[in-house]
């Protein structure tokens, strides 16, 4: 089994799945994360030339902590992701080229632009890759049977799937320590912690969980 997670920054992946990402691993399955962009915007103090290279390292380090296969940067512009030819046709060519059974984007509601803008752009890409159409694009169609949506910065309203995290809590600690650059601005170990207890108290007590929605991807015969 493969499984595709697309990420507007590095550590959005770690937040948002990371648990789920460290599952699959444990249960033999390949997982290769996307970062749209490197995060580069994502300080006030450290130049963006620095800092995206920074972020990049961070997010090896974290990867190869939780057992990730393979980490693709796209270096978009952090702060101004959007929807262009080329990187449609990117995002169309690594979903065929990885095959996943499972992909994870930021659910569309997330209050941060360039998590939106992810939401939309991998959630479009997914179906026009499963299609014979977009000839510019390389790559066998491809249709991705499971997509599921994670939260981040905004929790999400009609939470369809918890995946039971517990046991893996302190690997995904572990892999957000790596996050330094990110951590010395905001507590995300305390965020991610309490949204993990708070998702996992439905499944009992001393639970931790990840929330999800269920995507359904556009059919490729309306992507033309």
């Amino acid at each position: 089994m493969q499984v595709l997670v697309f990420a507007p920054h590095p550590d959005d992946d770690v937040i948002g799945c990371g648990g789920s990402i460290a599952k699959h691993v444990a249960a033999g399955r390949a997982v290769d994360v996307v970062y749209l962009t490197s995060g580069n915007a994502g300080s006030i103090t450290i130049d963006k030339d620095t800092l995206g290279g920074m972020r990049e390292n961070e997010a090896a380090q974290a990867a190869r902590h939780l057992g990730v296969r393979d980490l693709t940067f796209l270096r978009q512009d952090d702060g101004y992701l959007a929807d262009t030819p080329a990187l449609a046709t990117t995002l169309i060519e690594l979903i065929r080229k990885h095959r996943p059974d499972i992909a994870y984007v930021p659910h569309a509601q997330d209050r941060h632009p360039d998590h939106q803008t992810t939401h939309t752009l991998a959630v479009k890409a997914i179906g026009q890759a499963s299609g014979p159409h977009f000839q510019g694009a390389r790559g066998e169609p491809w249709a991705v049977p499971t997509v599921l949506a994670y939260e981040v910065w905004t929790p999400i309203q009609r939470v369809q799937y918890l995946e039971d995290v517990t046991d893996v809590v302190g690997r995904v600690r572990g892999a957000l320590e790596f996050h330094q650059s990110q951590l010395e601005l905001l507590d995300y170990q305390a965020m991610k912690d309490g949204l993990a207890q708070y998702r996992g108290s439905v499944l009992g007590p001393n639970r931790r969980a990840e929330a999800f929605e269920i995507v359904t991807a556009p059919s490729s015969s309306f992507t033309q």
